[in-house]
């Protein structure tokens, strides 16, 4: 994925995504706010810059007032890190009322400030840090008696560390008071670290870089994941920062009746809408492109949402598909999704990482209706959808989407969201009655590229294979589940 050319300096975050947000990494001598409300994050990310300093090599500081080192350590461990090669120092506290100290000279704050700043200043003259990690400021806030006093305070730091080469890093509690704007004002960058509660599953949280000073960034909200090992930022997914690819040849079924329906196969770069209700058979379908191209040597991606990878082999080699040697192969991947675990910013990432970095060519979302539970509470899931489509048309990856339609007969079905207008190409499958028989019907309603046929054909699952039949010219009214026979028609019922 390209990004902007500049000539600025760039200090590595160590944090798996963030320098694809930001660009590179964080500018290097800035004075960098990182801003959440407790427990979003903030010191996972800010052990992730300091540990990355000590791969690369270079000092660091960690001034802290918010947790005591045998506090550090702890959190390092749960995640598998050492602190080795960290240096820690405190920040002082104010001090309490029992103490008694007498201040008669100066204000209490400015006394204590003074030592504050005077004991961080010596260690920085005395260690060079190349970055240097405040956490808290809140601690100079409570300090400071005024608002121009405390941008004064941050002012100061900000000189003596940029005169110093030193990338700075403060870390706060997000809020929107006088004395916190002034914060926001003096500083080169904000990242901001936000916990969106989920009324059912794991918390949503998210960064947004809302200011870089001098920089490009990727602005707009990013899904993050925190868990053992850290924090690692799953960048919002821009589909024009990628090329283009040469059109190929397209993708066809391995069934001659399906592919005669859809005018001889799926065009590389498109997009496939399998529709119809639960059980008509829109995964076996998909399971016919998955093996076809399996076949023919090419990596395949499958994202179940509703059935795990061992049922959907099971249901594959009834038909007759041996998927299973695929899967042993590596030409087939299959992965269970948990849609209450998973945003569809890490969704979107496992899709990218399969076509960038192991070479899928032919993509399967299975169903869509889980995918949409993944992003249940995100307003922009249509949104979301299309950026990955673009990706997936750009990159000439075929793309098969499930989505299961409420209801089983008749024109009452009706689909969670309409993603139609999305789709090059539109599958539409429906059960109907006859003969005191429930049957399967087949057509194409839209290819976006090319002529396919209009025609209806009957679908029939067997021990061993998938049988498509003559288009149904004998009956009217099939889709509707309720066909009429019609004496005139050359072709019978078959």
């Amino acid at each position: 994925m390209s990004v902007p050319i500049e000539t600025t300096p760039r200090f590595a975050t160590g944090v798996p995504g963030l320098d694809r947000v930001l660009h590179g990494g964080l500018p290097r001598g800035a004075l960098i706010l990182v801003e959440g409300a407790p427990g979003s994050g903030k010191t996972t990310v800010a052990l992730q810059f300091l540990i990355q300093a000590v791969r690369a090599g270079e000092s660091c500081l960690l001034a802290t007032s918010a947790e005591s080192p045998q506090q550090l350590r702890s959190i390092a461990a749960s995640h598998g890190w050492s602190l080795a090669g960290i240096n820690i120092t405190g920040l002082s506290e104010p001090p309490s009322a029992e103490e008694g100290l007498d201040y008669t000279l100066f204000p209490e704050a400015e006394v204590e400030i003074g030592e504050t700043f005077d004991h961080l200043f010596s260690e920085v003259e005395r260690l060079r840090p190349k970055l240097l990690v405040l956490d808290t400021i809140s601690s100079l806030r409570v300090l400071a008696p005024t608002a121009a006093f405390h941008r004064r305070q941050l002012k100061r730091i900000r000189d003596f560390m940029a005169a110093r080469d030193c990338t700075t890093v403060m870390l706060d509690e997000a809020s929107t008071t006088e004395k916190d704007l002034r914060s926001k004002t003096l500083s080169d960058g904000i990242i901001e670290l936000r916990q969106k509660p989920s009324s059912y599953g794991a918390d949503r949280r998210a960064l947004r870089v809302s200011k870089l000073r001098g920089c490009s960034y990727m602005s707009g909200s990013h899904d993050v994941t925190l868990a053992a090992g850290g924090l690692t930022v799953h960048p919002r997914l821009v589909a024009q920062s990628f090329p283009s690819l040469v059109t190929a040849t397209a993708l066809d079924s391995g069934n001659s009746e399906i592919d005669a329906l859809v005018g001889g196969g799926l065009p590389r770069g498109s997009n496939t809408l399998i529709a119809g209700p639960a059980g008509v058979g829109k995964s076996t379908i998909s399971a016919l492109y998955v093996m076809a191209a399996a076949k023919r040597g090419e990596k395949c991606a499958v994202f179940l949402f509703d059935e795990s990878e061992e049922s959907y082999i099971g249901r594959s080699e009834g038909l007759g598909l041996d998927m299973r040697v695929e899967v042993e192969a590596g030409r087939i991947e299959l992965r269970h999704l948990d849609p209450a675990q998973l945003s569809v910013g890490e969704i979107a990432d496992l899709v990218v990482d399969r076509v960038e970095k192991q070479g899928v060519k032919l993509v399967v979302i299975d169903t869509l209706n889980g995918y949409l539970q993944s992003a249940m509470e995100e307003p922009s899931v249509i949104l979301h959808i299309r950026e990955l489509l673009s990706f997936l048309s750009r990159r000439q990856i075929v793309t098969i989407m499930t989505l299961t339609q409420h209801g089983i007969f008749g024109t009452e079905l009706f689909s969670p969201l309409d993603f139609s207008f999305l789709a090059d190409n539109v599958f539409l499958l429906r059960f109907f009655e006859l003969s005191g028989a429930l049957h399967k019907a087949l057509s194409i309603v839209k290819k976006r590229s090319g002529p396919h046929e209009h025609t209806i054909r009957k679908l029939t699952m067997r021990a061993g294979g998938v049988d498509v039949s003559e288009p149904l010219t004998s009956f009217t009214g099939v889709l509707t589940g309720t066909p009429v026979y019609q004496a005139e028609s050359i072709v019978p019922f078959p």
